[in-house]
């Protein structure tokens, strides 16, 4: 799928502590409480959570190498917490 980007992409070193990050558009279009995020991992699979504190019991399991896009309705935070041993996440605005 191709996106365009809206905003600064956050690369984390995942970690067995959850770690969130408040995302922001640079270009608010539409509904301006709706933000687009493409979240990708490394060689890693994550745990990810959306307005809340993710852990292995409540997140969504993103695969290694994966990347997927998730649309925020109500939140801007996004909570994320390693699956394995540390690896890579970034998560990106997008159109």
């Amino acid at each position: 799928m191709l996106t365009k980007i809206l905003g600064t992409t956050t690369n984390l070193t995942l970690s067995g502590t959850a770690q969130t990050i408040t995302v922001t558009n640079t270009i608010q279009s539409g509904n301006p409480n709706v933000i687009k995020i493409r979240i990708a991992t490394n060689s890693q699979p994550a745990y990810v959570t959306f307005g809340t504190t993710a852990t292995t019991a409540t997140g969504i399991l993103i695969p290694s190498n994966y990347c997927e896009h998730f649309k925020l309705d109500s939140t801007s935070t996004v909570s994320v917490i390693q699956a394995g041993t540390a690896g890579l996440i970034s998560i990106t605005p997008v159109a």
